[in-house]
């Protein structure tokens, strides 16, 4: 069986269970999650990837220590302990998820098998580097030999020995990759935490857009652009479908408006797609001209499409990321439900108060949606995710009486 073996790692993964398990948020844990943060933020290399940036800022001792303080205010005075060894296996369309579902887990002091995906990147290239390096210094030999990375072609054997000794089993990579996935077993004592196909969608009041300035407009723009562009909108948390809230007037004057402050946007910061990504964008527009009632708008490229429905929907199977937006309106907030099924996981929004968020949330509860954040945090990685508390759930509890 081929494993490549990313790091320097000193151990096997069969005698990952001979070492002894971290207290959470031990030093010898946030002085490497500190040190590999400043690591890209002083990288004129890393600073160049927004997605590092974010990360490395999300790693700074600072946000880390809030991330304790939380989960210290959740859990009270019951008393946690680390699982064993977690398993990860890393989607492929979002280059540094798998540090957030590794470094939580480490956190809490468990040992960790990560599986990058094959399909390498400049930003995964770009933080293996500053992980081999830090992990080579005697000073972090404690977390050099309780996590191994690895990346192996699709290979069930290879899954099946690497899940056979694991407390946790996490399952990134969508509806097909859980469904395989699961075929293999763990232990009886383990759990899997599986993220399936999620899609998102935006929300803006029209009203609100109309009368807001036109600096601010710029930067509600740019926001939504980080939320969609930086993964080529393949992220499970970046928009796909606009909907705004209002009359069917306010919202095609507020949409064009929007729309113009985007492309303005594009045009300055983004590179362009992969040609198989504009091709698959024309097959999609045709395929849903169709089956639905649609309008495509007329755009300057293709780095953005438009298509206008008559009835509001996600059409997910006609939806293949890379600067392709549906667009729909609805009177109010409210008619927003019949579209909230389970697969929906963010909602970013611009227009409302978070009260009124609030008051959306408590007349009826929905029977979807994750998280609902302002326009600009789609793409924020929480310790909740999917609706999972990941710290939470990569510890076990033990009752004392």
């Amino acid at each position: 069986m081929n494993v490549n073996y990313i790091l320097p790692n000193i151990i096997k993964p069969e005698q990952l269970a001979d070492i002894a398990l971290l207290k959470p948020f031990s030093k010898e844990i946030l002085t490497f999650i500190d040190q590999l943060s400043l690591a890209l933020l002083r990288s004129p290399i890393a600073r160049n990837e927004p997605e590092l940036t974010a990360l490395a800022f999300w790693m700074r001792k600072s946000n880390i220590e809030k991330i304790r303080l939380a989960m210290q205010e959740k859990i009270g005075e019951a008393f946690l302990t680390p699982r064993g060894t977690v398993f990860h296996i890393a989607p492929s369309n979002v280059d540094t998820i798998f540090i957030y579902s590794w470094f939580l887990s480490m956190l809490v002091g468990n040992r960790n098998i990560v599986r990058l995906s094959s399909k390498e990147s400049i930003q995964t290239e770009i933080l293996i580097q500053h992980l081999y390096e830090l992990v080579s210094l005697p000073e972090h030999k404690q977390i050099a030999e309780r996590n191994i990375l690895v990346r192996y072609s699709p290979n069930d054997d290879i899954t099946a020995r690497l899940s056979s000794f694991c407390d946790v089993r996490t399952i990134w990579g969508g509806d097909s990759t859980v469904q395989q996935i699961r075929r293999t077993p763990i232990p009886p004592t383990a759990i899997d935490i599986a993220f399936a196909n999620k899609y998102s969608l935006a929300l803006i009041k029209a009203s609100k857009w109309l009368d807001t300035s036109p600096s601010d407009k710029k930067k509600l723009a740019e926001l939504f652009y980080n939320d969609s562009y930086w993964f080529d909108q393949m992220a499970c948390s970046s928009p796909r479908l606009v909907l705004w809230i209002g009359d069917l007037e306010s919202s095609k004057l507020a949409s064009n408006d929007f729309w113009s402050n985007l492309k303005s946007i594009i045009q300055v910061k983004h590179k362009r797609f992969a040609d198989a990504d504009y091709v698959n964008k024309f097959v999609a527009t045709n395929n849903l001209a169709i089956t639905s009632k649609i309008n495509v708008q007329a755009t300057e490229n293709n780095d953005l499409i438009r298509i206008w429905l008559e009835e509001p929907a996600l059409h997910i199977d006609d939806h293949c990321g890379s600067g392709l937006f549906f667009e729909s309106c609805l009177n109010t907030i409210d008619n927003l439900h019949p579209l909230l099924k389970r697969s929906i996981q963010t909602v970013t929004y611009a227009g409302f108060t978070k009260k009124e968020i609030l008051a959306f949330l408590e007349k009826q509860p929905p029977l979807g949606i994750d998280r609902i954040v302002p326009f600009g945090q789609a793409l924020y990685f929480s310790s909740t995710w999917d609706g999972f508390d990941l710290l939470r759930t990569f510890m076990r509890e033990i009752t004392i009486s």
